[in-house]
């Protein structure tokens, strides 16, 4: 198996690449999230999908099908997803343990929803130039915009103290 960690700039007008050669990117999810400035994104790629979760693959394969929605895919004139906002949302789904249910919005944006037994809720609605959370823990809600490197942290934090420990 190679794989190669790339960190990309979201910012399409951008070409630096910065490759990382022979990172092993699941060892380093599965414990704990590189701090990264929230203008790069992850790029993965790998010649062996075989160590990939059955709920990952199900939510990169939903993507690949957002990537087919044409104009007006929903009647009420919403737009395709651009490829960029595709690979950040793959980027995103890379870095998560737990795996989202995913879904596509008219706002040209990838939803990702948490829902835990007690109806606490974690949303996180992924645009191409920014990230936003919504968040109701018992009776108290909370919004922003996060970055890109704090997702997984907000999951863990959601989840609960412990939760990715061994």
């Amino acid at each position: 198996m190679s794989e190669v960690l790339d960190f990309e700039p979201c910012l399409a007008s951008s070409k630096n690449v910065q490759r990382i050669p022979g990172q092993n990117i699941w060892a380093m999810t599965s414990l704990a999230q590189p701090n990264l400035d929230s203008k790069y994104i992850f790029v993965i790629h790998s010649n062996d999908s075989s160590h990939v979760g059955q709920d990952l693959k199900s939510n990169l394969e939903k993507l690949e099908e957002f990537k087919k929605l044409e104009f007006n895919w929903n009647g009420n004139n919403a737009e395709p997803f651009s490829d960029a906002l595709i690979e950040k949302a793959k980027s995103v789904l890379f870095s998560l343990r737990v795996q989202p249910e995913i879904f596509p919005t008219a706002r040209k944006s990838i939803q990702f929803e948490y829902e835990k037994g007690n109806g606490d809720y974690l949303e996180i609605e992924i645009f191409e130039d920014f990230i936003k959370f919504f968040q109701v823990i018992g009776e108290i809600e909370s919004s922003d915009k996060i970055d890109f490197s704090r997702i997984f942290y907000k999951v863990n934090e959601f989840y609960g103290e412990g939760f990715y420990q061994r």
